[in-house]
């Protein structure tokens, strides 16, 4: 593992077209991932796909996070009934082991939320909320201890789509818009927020609840996750998600960090400003932000699958969105990029035909390939405006282009905190070292996370 203060010695050669990756994509300034499951006869994987080989290669050469799947409806759960039903991580465990083997971060999605992924005799049921509270409690716990995943496992995505498609809660319209877990009741909003962006007056239980059982038994970062949300535009889903948060985090919910899928498409034009303006409202909670599910395709995901149709076109649209999703991102502050697969079109399930990611069916790189490293770089450098430009603190304390380094590389995560004591941020850190977020101007006080000792101080101008 590299150090991420090495960017400033990033060299990409490309010739006659063909994008060479000389130095892989997580070590360019931020920790980029890819999502990867065992996989089958219809579907890329680590172990059981046709191609599991490169899988593997271009996971344990490029990326520094593999994210994998653990979805009750298709995988994890089996069985039916409160008595019935019993947990089996048996393949997320396969990927985790091997993310850990290659020293790689990793992050496990799901653990509740949509309907969509549980099982229908679930979602159709009529069950207590005693009842229902036992089920995650149980479902949690085997997940999160199973295997040794309490330490493995570096993210949790806690809570995934608690929203429907247009910001409203599951509305209990069909079995597939009803979800089981808001039946353990409703709380008050404790937001804090006033007027227009107050868009409910109380949420579901299980989300706080959910979160708190995960803390119980892990000290992994603990993250919620929707699509839609991407965007700092005033849409109705994206006020009620950070309504959600501000909620959360008021009531001493253990939240981490919040996810945004990032599932982007052709057809729509982006104000890529939003994004880095989403993010970085969300680190001014002191949240970290993940974009978790990064793909760039057609209109429909789950469209019928289609042949490939890249072009030149194509193939600089896509070059060119990627290039300023990354800068944005990047630019407010994003900690982590996962893309929701390795190579084009492997999934039978998902964007088959629409060469939605960074890597062809042969697993070479794309022009999207360094279009996307170039945006890292961007955004890296635009963060320049916001780094400290006074840094005073224990002699080992250092600030190398925007990367404060603490000279101890046993030290995992920093908080950094108002002179009052108010918590503004948490940095991560790799081999002791991790890029300053955005921070208003002034002093801010840095400290060791674990230990709460004292590092330093920071001046914003």
């Amino acid at each position: 593992m590299h150090s991420s203060h090495l960017v400033s010695a990033v060299l990409v050669v490309a010739t006659s077209g063909s994008f060479a990756a000389k130095v892989p994509l997580t070590q360019n300034g931020i920790l980029v991932g890819a999502t990867a499951e065992v996989g089958s006869a219809d579907k890329e994987g680590t172990v059981s796909w046709k191609r599991s080989d490169s899988v593997r290669s271009v996971l344990s050469n490029e990326f520094g996070l593999v994210q994998t799947t653990s979805y009750p409806s298709w995988d994890t759960w089996k069985g039916t009934g409160l008595g019935g039903v019993g947990f089996d991580m048996t393949n997320a465990n396969k990927v985790i082991d091997f993310a850990k083997s290659q020293g790689k971060k990793v992050a496990v999605h799901l653990l509740a939320g949509s309907p969509t992924y549980f099982p229908t005799w679930l979602n159709e049921g009529k069950w207590t909320p005693t009842e229902l509270e036992g089920l995650l409690d149980r479902w949690i716990s085997h997940a999160v201890t199973t295997n040794g995943n309490a330490s493995k496992v570096d993210y949790w995505n806690v809570v995934n789509e608690a929203f429907m498609w247009n910001g409203s809660y599951w509305d209990s319209s069909s079995v597939a818009n009803t979800n089981p877990w808001q039946k353990m009741g409703w709380e008050a909003d404790k937001s804090g927020l006033s007027g227009g962006s107050v868009i409910y007056d109380k949420h579901p239980v299980y989300i706080r609840k959910a979160f708190e059982m995960a803390r119980k038994h892990t000290k992994a970062k603990l993250e919620l996750r929707d699509y839609g949300i991407e965007f700092w535009d005033g849409s109705r889903k994206s006020k009620a998600f950070y309504q959600l948060v501000k909620h959360l985090l008021n009531t001493g919910v253990p939240l981490d960090a919040v996810g945004f899928q990032g599932h982007f498409r052709t057809d729509n034009t982006y104000d890529w400003a939003k994004l880095k303006a989403a993010v970085v409202e969300y680190r001014k909670l002191g949240l970290e932000v993940y974009l978790t599910e990064l793909d760039y395709g057609d209109a429909d995901p789950i469209a019928a699958a289609t042949s490939a149709h890249r072009n030149a076109t194509f193939d600089s649209t896509q070059s060119r969105q990627y290039r300023q999703m990354a800068a944005a991102a990047v630019g407010g502050g994003m900690n982590w990029i996962c893309f929701w697969g390795v190579a084009d079109n492997t999934n039978s399930y998902w964007r088959m035909g629409q060469s939605a990611l960074l890597f062809d069916e042969q697993y070479r790189p794309k022009p999207a390939y360094e279009a996307f490293r170039q945006g890292i770089l961007d955004g890296v450098a635009s963060l320049s405006s916001n780094r400290p430009q006074a840094l005073s603190g224990r002699g080992e304390l250092s600030l190398v282009d925007g990367i404060l380094h603490t000279g101890d590389l046993s030290v995992g995560e920093v908080e950094i905190r108002s002179l009052a004591g108010g918590l503004e941020a948490r940095m991560e850190l790799r081999d002791g070292a991790g890029r300053i977020p955005w921070l208003a101007r002034g002093v801010h006080a840095v400290r060791e996370a674990r230990t709460q000792a004292p590092l330093g101080m920071v001046t914003i101008w």
